[in-house]
């Protein structure tokens, strides 16, 4: 089991996973990105159907890692060639929530080789306003949690279910906040939070619902909550 994160997540968060028997994958930091979330795995990777997606400027400088989430997996790696840069909305083309055999995101900004593969499979696309779509959802089979509330209106349209929380709560370096979403990670049916989650307002709110579509809630350490830019699972 891989577990494919940023570099920064705080040791304690890193020690908790490696002793739930995940390997780590750190990402190297994307020069193009912002520094405060270049090494963030939801704006470099992204996966939907079987397909890897993945900017082609950035496969070189992740290679090793990316080999070896191919190496444990069945997907196959699609390299994308928009514009990127550190101005939004130019890094967040891989930002995007796939569920349900549905895509969310942020559609004039979306990669344009998600795109056609979505269209190609038919899956529907519903545009939201908030670029950092991944960012902002905690991702179940059938749900999300968020503060944003184009995704939550957005989600309302897919038929997906949808808890709407308060903004900020989530520590980022280099930002007034960070959002929810890169401060879990799903995999099989626990959701992983980087941090303590009763340290956060709606914390109630959040387990409830997650019990509620049959997920339990496991904080990696007693710190506030931190955006490391969504635990991805392999």
């Amino acid at each position: 089991m891989l577990s494919v994160i940023d570099p920064r997540l705080p040791l304690p968060c890193q020690h908790a996973l490696s002793s739930l028997g995940f390997t780590l994958v750190p990402l190297p930091p994307f020069p193009c990105l912002p520094q405060p979330v270049a090494s963030h795995p939801d704006m470099l990777l992204f996966r939907m159907d079987n397909k890897l997606f993945c900017h082609r400027d950035y496969a070189p400088i992740a290679d090793r890692q990316i080999q070896t989430i191919l190496s444990k997996t069945d997907l196959d790696l699609i390299l994308t060639d928009d514009p990127v840069s550190d101005v939004y909305p130019h890094d967040v083309s891989l930002n995007l929530v796939f569920t349900r055999n549905i895509l969310l995101g942020k559609t004039d900004a979306m990669a344009q080789k998600v795109k056609r593969h979505a269209n190609s499979l038919d899956i529907p696309v519903f545009p939201v306003k908030q670029g950092y779509t991944k960012c902002s959802c905690v991702v179940l089979e059938n749900a999300v949690i968020t503060s944003d509330t184009s995704i939550a209106k957005a989600a309302s349209k897919a038929e997906l279910d949808c808890l709407l929380i308060s903004q900020g709560n989530v520590t980022l370096k280099g930002y007034d906040y960070g959002f929810i979403g890169g401060a879990s990670g799903v995999y099989q049916k626990t959701v992983f939070f980087c941090g303590n989650i009763k340290k956060h307002p709606d914390e109630e709110r959040i387990a409830n619902f997650c019990h509620l579509h049959g997920y339990e809630v496991h904080s990696l350490s007693d710190e506030p909550l931190f955006d490391a830019g969504t635990l991805m699972f392999f």
